[in-house]
């Protein structure tokens, strides 16, 4: 069990504050079999008596959740990826008296005013000629740090030309909308590439940035298989950022596949 869990489900059992440390202590585990004794009348056919503790306290978080109106699964007392995320749902109740929003069943597929070419060689290719090719400079309406060399700064980058107006326009009203400095805060600024001539992480066929269509932000806090748990680019506060991409057409890998969130595309999935 991961140590925020725990710290949640220390919580969840009104521990004494001294006790909250996201360490399944002594006084943790007693207190997870006390509230099994007084609250798992539904799981008696377990027989979870029986269970090493850390199992047993798997069970009191999962129970915990359900309690809160929150899905674990099938209480099993057994750690996997539904127990993980409604641990981290029991969270957001403890923190904030509520439910997170459910994000995958807000999002929905941008329009496509640019008609922009489905993310295949062939279409690509047609749309947007051979990669590398096509290529203009943009000045960018807020400079950017590149993101693995924060002491640089750039002011301009290379694009295909199909896209430039569109990318110039997006960038802009993120700036009049956010502000130089909430840009700063929120990391909008940090710069993680563009046109770069190779395959897919992962894969074997050509990335969108080999045609200078594909740009990324912020790939530190937006890692490439993080999923919207763990990603700075999930929160409300960027959902402004997504709305000036998604007017446009372009395409968010997270908003969509829920993976590499730092990642935009002007190529349809």
């Amino acid at each position: 069990m991961q140590k925020s869990a725990v710290i949640t489900l220390q919580q969840a059992l009104q521990l004494n504050d001294a006790y909250v440390d996201g360490a399944l202590n002594t006084q943790t585990l007693a207190a997870c079999t006390q509230w099994l004794q007084t609250n798992g009348a539904a799981v008696a056919a377990l027989h979870w008596q029986s269970w090493p503790s850390q199992r047993q306290a798997v069970l009191c978080l999962q129970l915990c959740c359900r309690q809160a109106g929150v899905n674990p699964g099938e209480p099993d007392g057994w750690w996997g990826p539904q127990t993980a995320y409604a641990a981290e749902q029991l969270a957001a109740v403890q923190q904030q008296g509520k439910l997170p929003p459910a994000w995958r069943d807000s999002f929905t597929t941008p329009g496509n005013p640019n008609q922009w070419p489905l993310d295949r060689e062939a279409e690509l290719r047609a749309f947007y000629g051979e990669p590398g090719s096509q290529l203009v400079k943009l000045s960018l309406p807020y400079p950017l740090r590149l993101a693995w060399d924060l002491s640089t700064t750039v002011l301009s980058t290379q694009c295909h030309k199909k896209v430039a107006a569109s990318l110039q326009k997006v960038l802009e009203q993120v700036v009049l909308y956010y502000g130089f400095d909430a840009v700063q805060q929120l990391r909008l600024d940090l710069y993680g590439g563009g046109f770069n001539l190779r395959a897919k992480r992962g894969g074997s066929s050509l990335s969108t940035h080999s045609w200078g269509i594909a740009f990324d932000f912020d790939p530190e806090h937006n890692q490439l298989k993080w999923n919207s748990s763990k990603a700075a680019f999930a929160g409300p506060d960027y959902a402004y950022w997504w709305q000036c991409w998604e007017d446009e057409g372009w395409v968010s890998l997270g908003r969509s596949r829920n993976f590499d969130w730092m990642h935009v595309q002007a190529a349809r999935l």
